[in-house]
């Protein structure tokens, strides 16, 4: 009877020792798991090596106009506007080089992606060099007065570039051009739970800093 109760007893042991060795193994595998950020974090590195995720792109028309004076004969002075306009292509991305700034949740059950990034930056603009158009009020024929609105024509594509940057990053405060922003970082969103979590989320909810 006593040897009975003792293979009994060893038996109970080895269950519990059993259990309690599968349990901290499942322990160890899950918490080896890269976590939902870590994924992410892979993802990006290898879609966007640059760190640069482009979420939206937009051709715009811009424009430029300066005035300038130029001498007549070394005498008269003859006023005279120029204005320079063209397309562009404008790219507006999120920076992922730093991660710790981003925030990314999965909710299994519902099968919701949340993703809070940083501020959305912009490209600068390439300009398509065929569309520049370029106009002018009170050029006087005569050679001189031609070469200064050549030259200033010049002098007004460079800072044409240089103001269009500018005007890009202000549209970034427009609500209808950060719901587009929004709406190509929740795409991307989908296909990352399409290709790494093998799922398509019911919804992808997206937060920038600013909001």
């Amino acid at each position: 009877m006593e040897r009975k109760q003792n293979i009994a007893l060893l038996a109970l042991l080895c269950s519990v020792c059993f259990i309690a060795a599968t349990f901290f193994v499942w322990r160890t595998v899950i918490a080896s798991r890269p976590t939902i950020s870590e994924r992410w974090a892979l993802y990006i590195e290898n879609l966007k090596p640059e760190s640069k995720i482009v979420v939206l792109s937009s051709l715009q028309r811009y424009a430029a106009s300066k005035e300038f004076t130029a001498k007549l004969l070394a005498v008269v002075k003859i006023s005279a506007s120029i204005e320079l306009s063209a397309w562009a292509d404008v790219f507006y991305y999120i920076d992922a080089e730093n991660l710790d700034l981003w925030n990314i949740a999965w909710d299994k059950k519902s099968r919701i992606l949340s993703i809070s990034s940083p501020e959305p930056d912009c490209l600068p603009p390439a300009v398509r060099t065929e569309t520049i158009e370029i106009t002018s009020k009170g050029a006087n024929l005569v050679t001189n007065t031609v070469f200064k609105l050549k030259k200033e024509a010049e002098i007004l594509k460079d800072e044409l570039s240089e103001d269009l940057l500018t005007k890009a990053r202000q549209s970034l405060r427009d609500p209808e051009l950060r719901e587009k922003v929004k709406m190509g970082l929740a795409e991307l969103g989908g296909k990352f739970c399409a290709g790494i979590l093998g799922v398509e989320p019911e919804r992808v909810i997206v937060a920038l800093a600013g909001d």
